[in-house]
């Protein structure tokens, strides 16, 4: 009983501390300014994580990288070799900061961490999927080819149009004997030697105007297929004219 007669309520104890100067009030506006500069900062943060996560997405199959699994365990490599793992981690670190913001909201804090990331996570790999469906950067593509965005021209170079060894993704100008002629996204034409172990998970049914992605070395012309397949409309990002008038998707200018 003295124990609980000794006691301070809580409410006076926290308007001594108010009067001493332990504590500051604050007025409202401060917490409303708070909350709207962490809701600002998330918004931004989540746009960015969805023009990564698109921008990965139209690299990969513009590029032909994302196909190429389809070709078995050398395939994989291939692809993961291929990756642009400079944007995933950029991706990774923006999901972070974007948990880190959200957390200050009671409907995440709440919630186990494994959780808020992984809402988050599923959010952004579907919203970058629909954006990149969107065929946006293709856009985006063409006005740094026109420099209406000289600043993203850099950018697109080095990642949207990738110079890989073994990958090569082009419309097939004609059929050989021995293969298949086929000119790729910049221009160049080239030989495709299919041979016994060329594998064709989607068989061999090609026609001029096909547009494939072709895996294996290129030499002198010439590319030693490990593997070919084609990209029906459904699954391309900027499909080629037909083989009259055909050429490379906004094309870069070199340098």
């Amino acid at each position: 009983m003295d124990n609980e007669q000794g006691k301070k309520p809580i409410g006076e104890e926290v308007l001594r501390k108010i009067k001493s100067g332990a504590v500051r009030m604050r007025p409202k506006w401060h917490f409303a300014l708070r909350a709207a500069l962490f809701a600002a900062g998330a918004v931004i943060v989540f746009l960015a994580l969805l023009y990564l996560v698109s921008f990965t997405l139209f690299a990969l199959r513009r590029s032909g990288v994302l196909f190429v699994p389809a070709f078995g365990a050398p395939g994989w490599y291939a692809f993961l070799a291929s990756v642009p793992w400079v944007l995933v981690l950029a991706a990774v670190i923006f999901i972070f900061i974007l948990e880190a913001l959200v957390r200050h909201y009671s409907f995440a804090h709440r919630r186990p961490l494994l959780y808020s990331l992984l809402a988050i996570v599923l959010l952004v790999l579907l919203g970058g999927f629909f954006a990149e469906r969107a065929q946006m950067h293709g856009r985006f593509m063409r006005y740094a080819e026109e420099r209406r965005m000289p600043f993203a021209r850099g950018f697109y170079r080095e990642f949207g149009m990738p110079h890989l060894r073994e990958i090569h993704r082009g419309a097939i100008t004609s059929l050989a004997s021995s293969g298949l002629v086929m000119m790729d996204q910049e221009g160049e034409t080239f030989t495709i030697a299919i041979t016994p172990r060329t594998r064709l998970p989607f068989g061999m049914d090609f026609a001029e105007g096909d547009s494939v992605v072709v895996f294996g070395p290129r030499k002198d012309g010439m590319i030693d297929a490990f593997g070919i397949r084609e990209i029906t409309p459904d699954t391309m990002d900027m499909p080629f004219r037909g083989p009259r008038g055909m050429h490379p998707p906004f094309p870069m200018p070199r340098e």
